[in-house]
């Protein structure tokens, strides 16, 4: 069937994949595609099974009963919608630099409001009222800067007395005598991701003089080092990694450290500009959602979300899948960006942390290198970890 050349919406989607698509890389899409484009599969060859080797699906709104049930249903577990007018919505397996997250838009909402949903997922929300201005979308994978905060003097009053207020509970005690601070992850991969984590907080953040940054599962205060400058508070549910933090940081004003479930965190003082979640979210989506949604509930808006967690989309466990083993906890990219949009939160940057090397541990500082350089490049689809900056709606 011939390409409709005359067709704006159909020439717009093909003109978004010829200027984005990298050699290669395998397309779901109607079969007029596959004229004009390579490695394209029309809907009518479509597969069982084959959503890990798409890099791109072209939905197109009219032709839904086309595609299979269950793929369509777990679409959104594995691809985001980062293109879309009144009749396609193309979603990206790995989303790339400056792509944006369409899923709240209205093109986009039309067509997830009729796929059929995920076991255990949630109905998408209807499109929202206008407000007076609308805030553009923001890009998954490139940086844009959260809005300044304009306190006035009052708020910036009330901010300094909850400041020097204990944080509440017999737990926050003086701090001890300073011993010596807490060596980093002794092993080669772990250290290098504690590196990693160290070096996309200063690149995300950048200073932080004066703000108010709030360390959920702060452990033993590792990262907040980083943030000499800033008012931090580290929240830990282990007493034993709270009283090392607490005297690691002895003598330092701006630090305060706190015995406390994340999840059930109730703070009487103004929401934070800045939320660290390390490797902190719990292994199951249900609970994971709960600490975010307590996360957005002490940001304030405007305010950014830093959180790491590990990728069950993996390289190594893509490769474990294959033999029948399940991935060990984590979550993809889509379920992560999911899940911070249900909170309150806009996606705004995501990176990968280092290429997953199955086996035997490795010690070779060259090798290290290559497995860090290879996580940046293959990105937080196929790397070991991911890396997620967030802005507070």
């Amino acid at each position: 069937m011939p390409f409709p050349t005359d067709d704006r919406a159909w020439n717009d989607t093909l003109l978004y994949l010829l200027e984005r698509r990298r050699p290669g890389e395998r397309t779901l899409a109607p079969e007029e595609f596959a004229d004009e484009l390579p490695f394209v599969r029309p809907y009518s060859q479509q597969d069982e099974g084959e959503e890990p080797a798409y890099a791109w699906v072209v939905v197109h709104k009219g032709m839904t009963n086309a595609i299979k049930t269950e793929f369509l249903r777990q679409l959104t577990s594995w691809a985001v919608p980062v293109f879309a007018n009144e009749v396609f919505v193309v979603f990206a397996r790995e989303p790339g630099f400056a792509m944006t997250d369409l899923s709240d838009t209205d093109h986009v909402k039309s067509l997830l409001n009729v796929l059929p949903q995920r076991e255990g997922a949630s109905e998408p929300a209807p499109p929202a009222p206008a407000p007076e201005e609308a805030a553009p979308s923001a890009p998954v994978a490139a940086w844009m800067p959260a809005p300044a905060a304009a306190p006035v003097a009052e708020v910036e009053a009330q901010r300094s007395e909850a400041w020097s207020a204990p944080a509440g509970g017999p737990e926050d005690a003086e701090p001890l005598a300073r011993p010596a601070p807490a060596a980093p992850p002794a092993s080669g991969p772990n250290r290098l991701r504690h590196q990693e984590v160290r070096r996309l907080l200063r690149d995300y953040l950048g200073d932080t003089p004066g703000q108010r940054l709030l360390d959920l599962g702060c452990g033993t205060g590792r990262f907040a080092g980083l943030f000499t400058e800033a008012k931090v508070l580290g929240v830990d549910p282990r007493p034993e990694q709270v009283e090392t933090a607490r005297a690691s940081h002895g003598g330092l004003p701006n630090f305060r450290f706190m015995v406390g479930d994340p999840a059930r965190l109730d703070l009487s003082e103004p929401p934070f500009d800045v939320v660290l979640l390390v490797d902190a979210l719990p292994t199951g989506m249900a609970d994971s959602a709960t600490l975010l949604q307590r996360a957005a509930s002490h940001t304030r808006p405007g305010g950014l979300l830093f959180l790491t967690v590990d990728n069950s989309g993996a390289l190594n466990h893509r490769v474990a899948r294959l033999s029948g083993q399940a991935p060990q906890g984590g979550f993809t990219l889509a379920e992560v960006t999911g899940m911070v949009r249900a909170a309150g939160f806009q996606p705004l940057r995501a990176d990968g942390l280092l290429l997953p090397w199955p086996g035997q541990a490795i010690e070779d500082e060259g090798i290290l290198d290559t497995l860090r350089e290879l996580g940046r490049l293959v990105g937080p689809t196929y790397a070991e970890g991911i890396a997620l900056l967030a802005r507070r709606s």
